[in-house]
């Protein structure tokens, strides 16, 4: 076997061009299937692979995507990124991990580095675009600094953001929250018969939470049911934010059968601070998590959730940029309807 060969001795010993090889590897343009059939056959004999850097440089890309996070330890984002990063390299597209640790208190953190950092990293590196999920894009009031880094690049290449829009800046965005994850779980708990329903975790000034909590108030008034400031307990989105915010919740002693939790992780959190007040869910405290992270079957109890499909959404917002990257119009399926996994710790009902 040789083991170097090149575009031109495959064009050489097939006795064809340069050109027509090029279009067989690239499979663009007219070839005979006779012709075709040679050339492949003399490709498979080499094992010969076009070299990718070259190719890059022809087409003037890099062929890699920067995607930017803010914490890939939530499983959230971990999953969000495994269905892009599959979806990229089903694309021939390499994925550079931007991990930012961003959080809003990060903002006074002289040791985490900034978003725009990491804007200025992608522009350095020349991927082809760039993916944005969460991070200062969350926050209800985002800075000027933020939002004209943004702005620089994406201006520069294809920029697609998983957030609310924000005016006059180029990039795609992507709003994935919808009320409907929150008004069919409370939907649910009020089906089973409960009328005081809590909400817990989310942190104060972040897009998610207050779009929840929004949604959350106007079901209930639709409902015609009060609204209960005390039952509201915020915290942030991670397993200890949601046992603190249960646990305060719980002080209160504000009457209440039903809890609905920001998403698993918050839930989790809350199952805990329930049964260390000596109560049990559902028995006590009916469950039910607004955002699915993990299988629910095999929690204990086997958690209620609304699954939000994070994984197509991540085959959604990837083939969105790819189309932006490539100039093409590729057919996108829209991101599904929240859907309500009902499980053993929201299915006792209220007793009369």
């Amino acid at each position: 076997m040789k083991p170097s060969v090149t575009i031109t001795e495959i064009a050489k010993e097939c006795g064809v061009s340069i050109a027509t090889v090029s279009r067989v590897l690239n499979g663009k343009g007219p070839v005979a299937p006779s012709t075709k059939a040679q050339i492949e056959a003399v490709i498979e004999k080499y094992h010969y692979s076009p070299n990718s850097l070259a190719q890059s440089l022809v087409r003037r890309q890099s062929q890699s995507l920067g995607v930017i996070m803010p914490d890939i330890t939530n499983p959230y984002f971990s999953t969000l990124f495994t269905e892009v990063e599959r979806a990229a390299h089903n694309s021939s597209f390499s994925v550079i991990l931007c991990n930012t640790m961003f959080r809003s208190s990060s903002l006074l953190d002289q040791k985490v580095s900034s978003e725009e950092v990491y804007f200025q990293m992608m522009l350095d590196k020349k991927v082809d675009g760039v993916l944005i999920a969460g991070g200062q894009i969350d926050l209800m009031e985002v800075s000027e600094e933020y939002i004209s880094a943004l702005s620089r690049l994406a201006s520069s290449i294809p920029v697609v953001v998983i957030g609310r829009t924000l005016p006059d800046i180029p990039c795609t965005f992507v709003d994935k929250e919808t009320r409907e994850g929150v008004s069919i779980a409370l939907k649910h708990l009020m089906a089973q018969g409960h009328r005081r329903i809590a909400f817990v975790g989310g942190e104060e000034h972040i897009y998610t939470t207050d779009f929840r909590l929004k949604a959350y108030r106007e079901t209930l008034e639709k409902m015609h049911l009060e609204y209960v400031p005390e039952l509201v307990s915020l915290s942030d989105y991670y397993m200890p934010d949601g046992y603190t915010a249960a646990a305060v919740l719980l002080e209160r002693q504000v009457p209440f059968t039903a809890m609905l939790a920001m998403n698993d992780n918050v839930a989790l959190g809350a199952v805990r601070a329930i049964r260390d007040q000596g109560l049990s869910v559902p028995e006590d405290i009916a469950l039910v998590s607004c955002d699915q992270f993990y299988n629910g079957d095999y929690l204990l109890p086997r958690l209620s959730s609304v699954d939000r499909h994070n994984n197509a959404l991540g085959k959604y917002v990837i083939q969105l940029l790819l189309n932006a990257i490539q100039e093409t119009d590729t057919p996108v399926d829209a991101p599904l309807l929240p859907q309500l996994i009902v499980r053993e710790s929201s299915l006792l009902r209220v007793r009369k």
